[in-house]
Parts: structure tokens; sequence; C-alpha cells
């Protein structure tokens, strides 16, 4: 499997990819194949990468947009509030109001 084509999929369609077994069956793999060839190929764990494209998303639409947080995380993909925001700090070392804040502080962004 092109891991390319993995993560062109997971890019496009962030807000769908809830785990690795639905990703797998909408690659038409299994998911311990799916783990497998891009751990080998990316370094990585495919749950890390995802982990990784959604706080980076999160991440924009903190500093681009004035949605709430709550609605952030939905928009990347977290099933949940408290997840997305838990998994956000995990991350990053701060919430994600933290992180709006002191992006915002340091160019004046949009609210």
């Amino acid at each position: 499997m092109d891991t390319e084509v993995v993560k062109r999929y997971i890019e496009r369609n962030l807000k769908r990819v809830r785990g690795i077994r639905p990703l797998a069956a909408d690659l038409r793999t299994s998911s311990e194949k799916l783990r497998k060839e891009f751990r080998r190929a990316e370094g990585i764990p495919l749950s890390e990468f995802i982990t990784n494209i959604k706080i980076e998303q999160a991440k924009k639409l903190l500093k681009e947009t004035g949605k709430y947080c709550f609605e952030i995380c939905f928009e990347v993909g977290f099933p949940r509030e408290d997840g997305g925001a838990r998994t956000f700090k995990r991350v990053t070392g701060m919430t994600m109001q933290e992180y709006r804040s002191a992006v915002r502080s340091k160019g004046g962004q949009k609210r």
C-alpha cells in the first residue's frame, strides 16, 4: 500500500477518520496491514500521524478563526470535545484557549 495515498486520504477526510479500523475499511485493507506498512514506511505509528494532523489543523483553526474550541474539536475529527481538548494539551503542552491566546498575542491575529 502506498503511504502517500493513505496520508492524502487522511488529510482530505480528517473529520471522518475516527480510528484505524474504519480507515482500513475505507481503504479496503486490514487494519493490521495498514498499521505495519505505515510504520515501516513512515517511521511513526499511524495513530500518531493521525493525531498530529488533527492537532496541526486545530492549531490553524485556533489561530485563524474565532470558532469555539468544541467546534474545532469536531471539525478536525475528534469524536468528543473533552478527548480532543485532552489530546491537544498532551501534544502541545497547553490548552486550546492558551494556544489561541499565545498565537494571537504574538501577531494580532483575526478574532
